[in-house]
């Protein structure tokens, strides 16, 4: 097997890896070493974390949707021990989504806390003219976070979810999710529009997600084994979604609906692109310890 791909092969490879293969299928297909084919959706993925820093600023969005895809890496949380490394254990990837243009804003993978919420909120604020109305699902932390990113006017709800009892029958738990009875739309600050307390469309894009990134389809063993990994296979997934991917409904990628690109990516373009902007190491995000300066370089250029 080879250690070496031609362009051909490699733009052949991330497009195999943006529609759900996984990446050892990929690589018996492709007749190379799978460390290879992680390495160059490694150096793609965080390439366009960078390419996303860049291009997604200055946007105006009305709604905007949060949620958190859960996911883990290496070991589910319940069986983690003291002694393992903090990575490990669940993961969620924060997503924010404008509800009209489909783009996915900001996204970050790390642990369901609210530093990381707090780090998420403030990363999208940056990207944003203007603050638009936001839903988010019921997260206790996402009221404080939103508070310190979009200030204390900030157009604000939170739609709760109520839920029947769990089923007793170990199986229904594990392989399908509680039937939804009815929902509160709880108003935390500001006016929001009842009638755009939301949070269907990014729910619905974390079907999406699933179906096109392999690391994070359930009951399998394709999940990640190193968080650095997991955040690069998010990183990848999103870059395709917005600049690759056809929206359904929009009939355009949500790229071009929100004015980041004029046209289409080729998944050939994507990949140039990416892998002009990664240096091996891995970008500044949420936790890093040049976070703040970060996010006042994005904020210097959304002022521009």
């Amino acid at each position: 097997m080879s250690n070496y791909l031609p362009r051909s092969t490699q733009v052949l490879a991330i497009k195999m890896l943006c529609e759900g293969t996984g990446l050892r299928p990929a690589s018996r297909i492709l007749d190379c070493q799978h460390q290879t084919l992680m390495k160059l959706g490694r150096d793609v993925g965080e390439g366009y974390a960078r390419l996303h820093d860049r291009m997604f600023v200055n946007l105006s969005c009305l709604r905007v949707e949060l949620d958190e895809a859960w996911s883990f890496v290496h070991t589910k949380q319940a069986r983690v021990e003291d002694d393992d490394p903090k990575e490990w254990g669940d993961q969620y990837s924060f997503i924010a989504l404008d509800a009209d243009k489909k783009a996915i804003l900001a996204y970050h993978v790390g642990k369901r806390t609210k530093a990381n919420t707090i780090g998420f909120s403030l990363d999208l604020a940056t990207r944003l003219r203007f603050s638009p109305q936001i839903t988010s699902d019921g997260f206790d932390s996402y009221k404080d976070a939103i508070k310190i990113a979009f200030g204390p006017n900030a157009d604000y709800a939170m739609l709760i979810k109520q839920y029947v009892a769990e089923c007793g029958v170990e199986a229904a738990r594990r392989y399908q999710s509680a039937d939804v009875t009815g929902t509160e739309k709880i108003i935390v600050s500001g006016e929001p529009e009842m009638d755009d307390i939301n949070t269907a469309y990014v729910e619905r894009q974390n079907l999406t997600l699933r179906m096109l990134t392999r690391r994070f389809n359930r009951l399998t063993n394709a999940h990640s084994k190193v968080l650095r990994n997991h955040r690069a296979a998010m990183d990848l997934y999103v870059g395709y979604y917005n600049f690759c991917w056809e929206h359904s409904t929009l009939k355009k990628t949500p790229a071009e609906a929100i004015g980041v690109a004029g046209v289409a990516w080729t998944v050939e373009r994507f990949v140039d692109e990416c892998l002009k902007l990664s240096d091996g190491n891995e970008p500044v995000r949420p936790g890093h310890e040049r976070y703040k300066e970060h996010l006042d370089e994005k904020s210097r250029g959304r002022k521009r």
